[in-house]
């Protein structure tokens, strides 16, 4: 009977090649697209906001409101993702200029892409530093609140914090799991849900607000400085407004 060799020294030089060939597969690098979008938002869609007969569910009463416009100011994106295989991947962006994002356009002044390590993600978590050096405001929202008898003026919503927002991601697959392909280029939906901040604000707590006039014309300014009880309200739901998805 022969007896097996075995070639300890070989077999280990193998495994070595085969365990290399996948780190380096695992730090070959995926292009990831970033984008920026919204969910405009009407009262129509919410039955809390035809209390005291202002309006049935589903049709706009005499006193309603839309958001329906958004500008995002980001000055740095900060990545921030757990593999199941290969070491953990974390940066942070180095813009020459901050993003301005025309959220109901899904439009940004420039490309926004990184080249990021292949692999499948547990979790990725995505924060926006908001802000930049030329006291611009870091989110602006907009819209139109009719007022029973006087008629439109333009709603704007002020976010004036150079604010850090940390985002969990999800995939847009079914199990939500997040992959990335060095073959294949990925998008990443960083939308905003304006419902989500205007939701349960009654339309008629806008009938109370100061009003300002700029350039000759009336707006209703929710902000750090005008109408501040309503701004507190909308503020504080700003962590829970946007998400982003994979895909």
């Amino acid at each position: 009977m022969q007896k097996l060799r075995i070639f300890w020294p070989i077999i280990a030089i193998i495994l070595g090649v085969f365990s290399s060939c996948s780190k380096d597969e695992l730090a070959l690098p995926s292009k990831v697209y970033f984008h920026f979008g919204m969910t405009p938002h009407s009262d129509t869609e919410n039955e809390e906001g035809f209390k005291n007969g202002y309006g049935s569910a589903g049709q706009p009463g005499p006193v309603s409101f839309t958001i329906d416009k958004g500008t995002l100011v980001v000055a740095a994106i900060e990545f921030d993702g757990k593999r199941e295989q290969g070491q953990d991947v974390y940066f942070i962006s180095d813009f020459p200029t901050p993003v301005v994002a025309k959220l109901h356009e899904e439009g940004t002044q420039a490309t926004v892409d990184f080249d990021i390590p292949q692999g499948i993600y547990k979790r990725i978590d995505i924060s926006l530093h908001l802000g930049n050096d030329h006291n611009d405001i870091p989110l602006k929202l907009e819209g139109l609140f009719n007022r029973p008898g006087l008629g439109p003026v333009t709603i704007r919503f002020e976010y004036p914090f150079d604010d850090i927002l940390t985002i969990r991601s999800t995939g847009g697959g079914a199990n939500q799991e997040i992959t990335l392909r060095k073959d294949q280029p990925s998008t990443a939906m960083i939308r905003l849900d304006a419902g989500s901040l205007f939701r349960l604000i009654n339309p008629a707590v806008f009938m109370n607000a100061d009003i300002i006039v700029e350039n000759g014309q009336n707006i209703l300014e929710i902000s750090n400085s005008n109408n501040r009880n309503i701004f507190n309200q909308i503020a504080a739901r700003m962590n829970n407004a946007f998400t982003i998805v994979f895909e």
